[in-house]
């Protein structure tokens, strides 16, 4: 079984080697490309489009991450309390 890093470092990569075009919808991509100024603007839409997706991703996986652990050391100390008797 793989660990869950490896997992969320391919989650990761697959982000960040998204092609940035596809975080606009139709409408955005329409608008900015037909001037100079919104081919200029359109990759860092393109970076905070990825980075409003991604983020609940990071807090979900952060909070999950702690309640896990926490667990995870409370399960060891009653198998280590059990032991000491």
């Amino acid at each position: 079984m793989r660990r869950p890093a490896s997992w969320a470092l391919a989650l990761l990569g697959l982000v960040v080697l998204a092609d940035p075009a596809l975080a606009q919808c139709a409408m955005c991509k329409a608008t900015l490309t037909a001037s100079r100024e919104g081919q200029a603007i359109s990759r860092q839409l393109n970076d905070a489009i990825l980075l409003m997706v991604c983020a609940p991703y990071v807090v979900f996986a952060s909070v999950a991450a702690v309640v896990l652990r926490s667990k995870i050391r409370r399960s060891l100390r009653r198998t280590f309390s059990r032991f000491s008797r």
